[in-house]
C-alpha cells in the first residue's frame, strides 16, 4: 500500500476513535502521522495546529486536510478532511433516520438516555469553562475577573428565555438575545475599541451595542426598522475602521501567496456546490436559507465543539428549521456519544431534520444532511487555508490577537446558557415519559456532581462516565427505584 493509502486509512481510523473533542485528537493524528508514518515533521504539525486552534471549524478536519495537502496534493487535502468527518457524521445520520421514523417505544429509551447524557454534556461545558478561566488566572487576577465580567454579561443577556422557561415565569425577557447577535456585538466591540477604553470608544461602542441587543432582544424594546439599520451600519463602518488601523500598524508584512489561497478556496466552494444541487434544485429557497444559516454557523464556530452548540441553537432552533426536542433530545445526544467532529456530525443532523420537516421524506432529509456534512468541510478547510498562508502576517495584527485572546470568555458565558437548555430539555423528557420535574432535576444534579468527582479523584475516562451516565436514568425508570 502506498503512503497515500496509509494515510487516507490512518485518516479513516482516527475519524472512527475521534471520542473527546477536537484537541482530544491533536496527539492522535501525531502519533499516527508524524511519529508512525513519518510523513511530515512536527514544525509544519505544530503550525498547522496553532493556525486549526485559532480558526473557525472542526480542528481535525482542518489538520487532516493541511497534512494531506501538504504531503499528496488536493487529492490528500480533500480526502483527508473527507475520512477524518466522514464516520460520525454517517452514523449520526443514520440513527435519525430511524428514529423518526419509528415508533415511540425507542423513542422513550433515547429520551430517558439523553437525560444522562446531558448530565455529561454540561459536565464537559463546566470543563471548558474551568479551563478558560485557569488560564486567564495563570496570565494573571486582573486578566481572570475581566473573563469573568465577560463571562457573566454574556450570560445575562443569553438566559432570559431558559431562566423563564425553567421557573415557569411568565412574560417576555428584556434580553434573551440569540447568539449570533451577542457574537456580532461582541466582535464589534473588539474591532473598534481594540482594548483602547477612551471616553470616545467607551460610548459609542457602549450606545450603538445597547441599541443593536435592545433591538434584537426577544422584548424588542427598540423596534424601530430605521434605527436598527442605522445602528448596524454605523457599526459595520466602526468595526472596519478598526481593522484597517490595525492593518496599518502591523510591522513586518510578508507576502501572501493569493493565488493558493483562491485556488484552495474554489476547490471546496466545488464541493459544497455539487453536495448542494438536489436541494437547491428541489426547494431552492429552504435550500439556501439552511446553507446561509450553515455557513453563518460554522464561520461563528470559534471556542471549540462544544461551543458550537450554542451557535446551532440561535440560528436552526430559534430559526425554527428544528425544533428544540430534535435539537437537543436526539441530535445533540448522538453527537456527543458518537466520534468526529462536533460541527459536521451537528450540521448532518441538524441538515438531516431540517428536509425532513419540510415534507416528511427521509430522502430530502439525507440529501439537506450531505449539504450540511459538506458545509461543515468546506466553510472549515477554506477558512483554514486563508489563516493558513495569512498566519504569518496575522500573528502581528492586533485585531486578531484580541479576538483569539477573548473569544473563549465569550463562549464560556453562552455555554452556561447551553446548561440552562439542557435542564429545560431534560423537564421536557421527563415530562414525556412520565418523570416528574423535581425527579429528572435530582437526577441531573447527582449526575453531574458524580461526574465532578469521578474525574477529578479517579481519572476516569470520558467513555466510562458517560456509560455510567446514560445507565443510570435507565435504571432509574425501569427497575422504578
Amino acid at each position: 500500500m502506498g503512503k497515500l493509502g496509509r494515510f487516507v486509512l490512518s485518516m479513516g481510523k482516527v475519524g472512527c476513535i475521534g471520542f473527546g473533542g477536537g484537541s482530544a485528537l491533536i496527539p492522535v493524528i501525531e502519533d499516527e502521522i508524524i511519529t508512525g508514518q513519518k510523513l511530515d515533521t512536527k514544525e509544519h504539525y505544530d503550525k498547522d495546529v496553532v493556525v486549526a486552534s485559532i480558526t473557525p471549524g472542526a480542528l481535525p478536519v482542518e489538520l487532516a486536510a493541511s497534512l494531506g495537502k501538504r504531503n499528496f496534493g488536493i487529492p490528500g487535502m480533500f480526502l483527508g478532511a473527507l475520512l477524518m468527518a466522514f464516520p460520525g457524521a454517517f452514523v449520526t445520520v443514520l440513527l435519525l433516520t430511524v428514529l423518526s421514523n419509528v415508533q415511540s417505544g425507542l423513542l422513550s429509551g433515547i429520551e430517558i438516555a439523553s437525560i444522562g447524557v446531558s448530565a455529561f454534556i454540561m459536565f464537559l461545558l463546566t470543563h471548558y469553562i474551568s479551563s478558560v478561566m485557569k488560564t486567564c488566572r495563570e496570565e494573571s487576577n486582573a486578566r481572570m475577573y475581566k473573563a469573568i465580567f465577560v463571562m457573566v454579561t454574556v450570560f445575562v443577556l443569553s438566559c432570559g428565555k431558559n431562566i423563564y422557561k425553567l421557573f415557569g415565569f411568565s412574560g417576555t425577557p428584556v434580553f434573551s438575545v440569540s447568539t449570533f447577535h451577542i457574537l456580532i456585538a461582541a466582535f464589534f466591540c473588539i474591532l473598534y475599541t481594540q482594548s483602547r477604553y477612551t471616553p470616545k470608544n467607551l460610548t459609542l461602542a457602549i450606545v450603538l451595542t445597547v441599541i443593536y441587543l435592545l433591538s434584537y432582544g426577544k422584548a424588542q424594546i427598540v423596534h424601530n426598522i430605521y434605527v436598527t439599520r442605522v445602528t448596524e451600519g454605523m457599526m459595520l463602518v466602526l468595526a472596519v475602521w478598526g481593522v484597517v488601523r490595525s492593518f496599518r500598524k502591523c510591522k513586518n508584512k510578508k507576502p501572501v501567496d493569493t493565488r493558493a489561497i483562491f485556488k484552495d478556496v474554489a476547490i471546496w466552494l466545488t464541493v459544497l456546490l455539487l453536495c448542494s444541487l438536489p436541494i437547491l434544485l428541489y426547494c431552492f429557497r429552504d435550500g439556501v436559507q439552511y446553507l446561509g444559516n450553515g455557513v453563518i454557523s460554522a464561520v461563528m464556530s470559534f471556542g471549540g465543539g462544544d461551543a458550537y452548540l450554542t451557535v446551532a441553537d440561535g440560528l436552526f432552533v430559534e430559526g425554527g428549521m428544528v425544533t428544540e426536542s430534535q435539537f437537543y433530545g436526539q441530535i445533540v445526544t448522538l453527537v456527543n456519544i458518537l466520534p468526529g467532529s462536533i460541527l459536521c456530525k451537528t450540521l448532518a443532523g441538524v441538515g438531516y431534520y431540517t428536509g425532513f420537516n419540510l415534507t416528511g421524506s427521509t430522502g430530502l432529509g439525507i440529501a439537506f444532511a450531505v449539504a450540511g456534512f459538506a458545509c461543515s468541510i468546506a466553510v472549515s478547510c477554506g477558512f483554514f487555508a486563508i489563516i493558513y498562508y495569512l498566519y504569518d502576517s496575522l500573528t502581528t495584527l492586533g485585531v486578531f490577537q484580541l479576538i483569539s485572546r477573548w473569544i473563549r470568555p465569550i463562549i464560556s458565558g453562552l455555554l452556561v446558557t447551553i446548561m440552562l437548555s439542557l435542564c429545560n430539555q431534560n423537564i421536557v423528557a421527563g415530562e414525556n415519559v412520565g418523570i416528574s420535574t423535581p425527579a429528572v432535576l435530582i437526577v441531573t444534579g447527582v449526575l453531574y456532581g458524580i461526574n465532578i468527582f469521578l474525574a477529578k479523584k479517579t481519572k476516569c475516562s470520558h467513555l466510562v462516565l458517560l456509560l455510567i451516565d446514560v445507565a443510570v436514568p435507565i435504571l432509574v425508570y425501569y427497575l422504578g427505584i
